[in-house]
């Protein structure tokens, strides 16, 4: 989801993967597999791809977020994935009052 994404927002501003990774602070093979989802972008790094590309911080964050949820779930079978998905929304639930 957000590999591809970068990606595309990367190609529609003509810029090189080069560019990126000294954005990013990494190297050029490390932001080529950004772009292909082989690694994750940290947290810290999507302020910066937002105010690149101008775009809002908050959706490009929950890109980034519900990326890293569909890492972590997408090996387990399906009603295993929904079931800790529904526990997840409980616990965000009764802890919205804290």
């Amino acid at each position: 989801m957000f590999g591809p994404k970068i990606k595309a927002m990367r190609l529609e501003h003509g810029l090189k993967q080069r560019q990126l990774a000294e954005l990013l602070e990494t190297d050029m093979p490390m932001y080529s597999k950004m772009e292909l989802g082989a690694r994750r972008v940290r947290r810290d790094q999507v302020p910066k791809l937002a105010e690149l590309y101008k775009v809002d911080e908050r959706e490009l964050m929950k890109l980034w977020l519900a990326d890293g949820v569909y890492a972590i779930l997408k090996e387990e079978d399906e009603k295993l994935r929904l079931d800790a998905i529904d526990l997840a929304k409980e616990y965000f639930q009764l802890n919205n009052g804290l």
